[in-house]
């Protein structure tokens, strides 16, 4: 029986359930999971994953299964990855973020990534069965993946890949947007290893002063049926839209069979939209639509002409 009691308590201590104390701050969110199970060394799995934001439930993240990996980080350290990780991707995909994150939880959080960062090393995370929702509009994800590696120094870059697959999305007024959604799509980018937390703290909506996170996309490739969307680019992110800047190129094939949906679909506004956007495009060499885009000082500007979007 003592032997039994033992064995539960261990189990206990190594599958912790919905009740388990986060570190993510109550003022910045709430994160509850079913179960979470280290899998050998540095690696941990966890089955129902829920985020929700403070301040209300209308901005969550559901998740069936979530798993993290890296060389020489704990059970907790895994879990604040997930949570960072999960947190920023839930601000910006809804556009929602709290004053409540501060960023003092994210460089406590990120203390271990960082020392395996500039150690070379490597980290994955991996989300299945995603649901993020913002009010109404529910965007979901059959499987995404975070990796991310590490440089020897704080000034190298460190380099990001995320990809999605089975992308959808439900509950939007916006029908260019329900229509041309990818439904795959692949980023690859690089940013100096010592501005992560000041990215992930600007990105949840509780930036450092005077933040400025130079961002490089060296690649986009997204895909929604025959239309596929490569792009690369730059950006300086801050806290606030109007003072982050960005400037990239975007190529689009098969545009026509979007346009073609659409207008099928009597959504004679989006397609209209489409076929404007045609317009102010150039002929890519290899096929297919391409513009230069850049945004600064809260002004977006397509192929050198400014856009009124306000």
């Amino acid at each position: 029986m003592k032997k039994l009691l033992i064995t539960t308590a261990l189990a206990a201590l190594s599958c912790i359930g919905s009740a388990r104390a986060s570190a993510l701050p109550g003022t910045c969110g709430h994160v509850q999971v079913a179960s979470s199970q280290p899998r050998g060394d540095s690696a941990l799995a966890g089955h129902g994953y829920d985020l929700v934001l403070a301040g209300g439930a209308d901005q969550t993240f559901h998740a069936t299964d979530i798993s993290a990996s890296g060389t020489g980080l704990g059970p907790q350290a895994l879990r604040d990855m997930e949570d960072v990780a999960s947190l920023v991707m839930l601000a910006t995909l809804t556009g929602h973020h709290s004053q409540g994150c501060a960023q003092d939880y994210f460089v406590s959080a990120a203390i271990p990534i960082m020392d395996g960062l500039r150690a070379g090393r490597s980290y994955d995370l991996t989300w299945q069965g995603g649901l993020l929702t913002n009010g109404p509009t529910k965007l979901s994800f059959r499987r995404a993946h975070l990796h991310l590696a590490g440089a020897r120094s704080d000034s190298a870059p460190a380099t990001l890949t995320l990809e999605t697959q089975g992308i959808g999305i439900t509950g939007t007024h916006n029908t260019l947007l329900a229509s041309a959604l990818p439904q795959q799509a692949t980023a690859d980018a690089s940013v100096p290893s010592d501005s992560l937390v000041p990215l992930a703290a600007a990105i949840a909506g509780h930036p450092p002063e005077n933040v400025r996170v130079p961002l490089h996309v060296s690649s986009l490739n997204a895909q929604r049926g025959t239309m596929q969307i490569t792009g690369n680019g730059d950006a300086n992110l801050t806290g606030n839209t109007d003072a982050s800047s960005a400037t990239g190129h975007i190529q689009v094939q098969n545009l026509d069979a979007v346009i073609e949906t659409l207008r099928n679909a009597g959504q004679t506004r989006a397609s209209a939209a489409l076929i404007l956007a045609k317009l102010f495009g150039h002929k890519a060499a290899a096929g297919g639509t391409s513009w230069d885009v850049s945004w600064e000082g809260g002004v977006m500007t397509v192929n050198h002409i400014p856009l009124p979007i306000r």
